[in-house]
């Protein structure tokens, strides 16, 4: 039986996408497309020279002025292991690993959120757990004195509740995740079903609760009843507060596809970049005018620096400088700190 549901037509735009796909149109091709800017090409070309020896520096050996560094970071060009020069117009933290783990929040948060505050900058604090809402966040902000507003909060449940409604406005959705992750959406206007007749979307998100009944609920709604298969991460391993990794959400998502033989509508976690539109349509702030901050290398840098976001990468447990030097450039932070404190500029941490 296929699932009655359609998509309006003023919110059709991923329905109709998914009927162009087996209708391939054949572009035309302007020949003058594969003649280069000669001009532009060698701009390039003596860009790539200039840079291409930097490495990771401390300010004793960086022979480069404070406002040229600031230019390049702003262009997303250039790491550097120190602080911050300036103050951002806003500020998106990553909470999760050692930021967040369990209930021990990093000291220095407090004195950099009540920082923040008093300089009136926005933040948003991000988690990738699947468990996490923002009710909980902010409870556990609470107990370690940092008072924040659960809209300040981002979650993966919220992310994709924004995602459904407008791109699936009144779909039937099964969760293939936690109990959290389900009532988070339930909560935000989605209609969480565990017919697999009825779904229009199969969510994967991750869980310890994850079975096999969970999985033939998936595969059927997506195999008998042409559910649309979306993710909230591609992470293939998720890693604990205590250092230790369990599979992440990757693994299922592949089972899914190798048994349905259909492939992944959607991604809507890192490297992908819907949680920072989400963000920056919230936030009227020019996106290289903010700083994303985080513990992981990896996707979070990749989705920032995709997106135009400057980034702090915080060394905390396997992650060090050593490894953020062994990226290829396009996957580096533009900051290395050794403490979240240290997304202040100086002048401003000297006083805290």
């Amino acid at each position: 039986m296929t699932s009655a549901f359609t998509h309006q037509a003023s919110h059709s735009t991923t329905h109709t996408r998914r009927k162009m796909r087996f209708v391939p149109k054949i572009a035309q091709i302007n020949p003058k497309a594969f003649i280069p800017d000669v001009d532009k090409l060698r701009q390039r070309i003596r860009k790539t020279q200039a840079t291409s020896n930097e490495a990771v520096t401390g300010t004793a050996e960086y022979s480069t002025g404070e406002g040229e560094i600031s230019a390049r970071i702003s262009n997303l060009e250039v790491m550097v292991a120190e602080a911050p020069g300036r103050v951002f117009d806003a500020y998106l933290i990553n909470i999760d690993a050692a930021l967040y783990a369990g209930t021990n929040l990093m000291p220095e948060l407090k004195t950099v959120v009540a920082a923040l505050d008093h300089l009136h900058r926005p933040i948003r604090f991000m988690s990738w757990l699947s468990a996490a809402t923002p009710a909980k966040l902010v409870e556990l902000m609470a107990n370690e004195g940092i008072e924040i507003a659960a809209e300040q909060v981002i979650t993966p449940a919220s992310l994709v509740a924004r995602y459904l409604k407008r791109s699936y406005p009144g779909a039937k959705v099964f969760v293939a995740g936690d109990a959290n992750f389900r009532e988070e959406l339930a909560a935000n206007g989605i209609a969480v079903t565990d017919d697999a007749m009825e779904t229009d979307v199969v969510i994967v998100s991750f869980t310890d609760e994850f079975n096999m009944k969970m999985f033939s609920t998936a595969y059927h709604a997506i195999a008998d009843n042409g559910a649309d298969l979306i993710s909230s991460s591609l992470r293939r391993l998720r890693r604990l507060p205590d250092g230790s990794v369990e599979p992440g959400v990757l693994p299922i998502v592949a089972a899914l596809e190798t048994a349905t033989r259909k492939r992944l509508t959607k991604n809507l976690g890192s490297p992908e970049t819907d949680l920072l539109e989400m963000i920056f349509d919230d936030v009227d702030i020019r996106r290289e005018e903010a700083l994303f901050v985080t513990d992981s290398l990896g996707a979070d840098i990749r989705m920032a620096k995709r997106y135009g976001v400057p980034t702090a990468l915080v060394l905390t447990g396997e992650t060090t400088i050593e490894r953020a030097r062994e990226l290829k450039r396009k996957d580096q932070p533009n900051y290395v700190l050794s403490s979240i404190a240290d997304i202040m500029p100086r002048y401003i941490k000297d006083q805290l």
